[in-house]
């Protein structure tokens, strides 16, 4: 259990998404719950906000399973959902529940996959990028 519990914390950005120069939105506090990926299950997306001159336009998730390359999770259009209906403030929590894909291959079993955030606020700034990782579980 300890280890899963090391895979689902906070691990450094990839460097796949960069902020904008002179400074955007900074997001911290990034979780994924529960702490897995399995074939159609809950997701719980949670993350804080602040400095988003005029609130949040948008977000980019990005997956990338074991041996793969990054592409759009399907969990990013729940987020999308929360942040446009959070308005205009330049801090704050979004909070998202969504559904993971709905079919995993057997050898992605016990595999990781990678999830990188990053928001743009309303100025067209885009923020830091912070990655999560969940064990694939089927």
């Amino acid at each position: 259990m300890l280890v899963l519990l090391v895979a689902a914390t906070l691990v450094a950005g990839s460097g796949t998404l960069a902020p904008s120069p002179g400074g955007g939105p900074v997001i911290s506090k990034l979780t994924i719950e529960p702490p897995v990926a399995a074939p159609n299950g809950p997701a719980r997306i949670r993350f804080e906000f602040r400095s988003a001159q005029g609130g949040l336009r948008d977000a980019t998730l990005l997956a990338k399973p074991a041996g793969s390359s990054w592409r759009r999770s399907a969990l990013e259009e729940s987020i999308n959902r929360a942040i446009a209906a959070l308005g205009s403030s330049p801090d704050g929590v979004v909070e998202a529940s969504a559904r993971h894909q709905g079919s995993y291959t057997r050898e992605q079993h016990g595999t990781t996959n990678l999830y990188e955030l990053q928001v743009t606020d309303k100025a067209g700034r885009k923020s830091n990028a912070l990655t999560v990782a969940l064990e694939v579980r089927l």
